[in-house]
């Protein structure tokens, strides 16, 4: 009876999570990063093949050069300007490594009609202000006007990858995106679910209790998780459409 309610209250506790933080992105707070930091798609832009894909180019890069890309989608940035809701969220995921703070940041605001680049101290070299600008110009903004939104993101989002790998002297971006083979959100939870469900009814739980006991402890940054970066100092561009 015990396990049963303990796995009622980790079902229940992350449902909770994830209500909670589409409510905050909705209300124009900085929503806190769920999963892999690279794609944080609270409006629900980006269909899973996109997830996906841009998931999988995000860790190559980082895996690459230290540097972190990642988007985040919101409803409404809330009362304040697209610049000021993007610079804290930049420094609240500490994008990048502690070292060369080289991370990038796409904010795109539905409802507000915004969408910002923000750039690292480390990356303003390569992406300078008239640069993010233009890459919105070409890669952003005529999708948008479509009510292209997921074009748009995953266009500018490939165009960023391609300044920061050029940066650090990497291949193109095409070559990264392919790299293993991603495997839809989906699928990975569903896959969670069926585990833990034959975990409690044949093993009364041992395996989840063991991972959760990993998991409290701590892992380390791999694999997408905040970095240690985070100083920008409202480098990069904004638009409207």
């Amino acid at each position: 009876m015990n396990r049963k309610r303990a796995f009622s209250f980790l079902f229940g506790f992350f449902t909770f999570f994830f209500i909670a933080a589409n409510v905050f992105a909705a209300d124009g707070q900085i929503p806190a990063p769920v999963g892999d930091i690279y794609v944080q798609d609270l409006a629900n832009v980006l269909n899973e093949q996109e997830k996906t894909e841009l998931t999988n180019l995000g860790r190559t890069i980082e895996n690459k050069t230290t540097a972190q890309i990642a988007v985040l989608t919101v409803k409404t940035i809330g009362n304040g300007t697209i610049e000021e809701f993007a610079n804290e969220a930049f420094r609240k995921y500490g994008l990048g490594s502690e070292e060369k703070d080289n991370g990038v940041l796409l904010v795109l605001s539905m409802n507000d009609k915004k969408i910002r680049i923000e750039v690292g101290y480390g990356l303003e070299g390569r992406i300078p202000d008239g640069k993010a600008g233009r890459i919105l110009d070409e890669y952003a903004i005529p999708y948008l006007k479509n009510q292209q939104p997921n074009e748009a993101i995953v266009r500018t989002y490939k165009a960023l990858a391609n300044e920061v790998l050029a940066e650090y002297g990497q291949g193109g971006q095409e070559a990264a995106a392919n790299e293993g083979i991603g495997i839809p959100s989906w699928l990975i939870i569903l896959v969670i679910v069926i585990v833990v469900l034959l975990d409690f009814k044949f093993f009364g739980g041992t395996i989840t209790y063991f991972l959760l006991s990993i998991i409290s402890r701590g892992g380390g940054r791999g694999g997408g998780g905040r970095g240690g970066g985070g100083s920008s100092g409202g480098g990069g561009a904004s638009r409207g459409w």
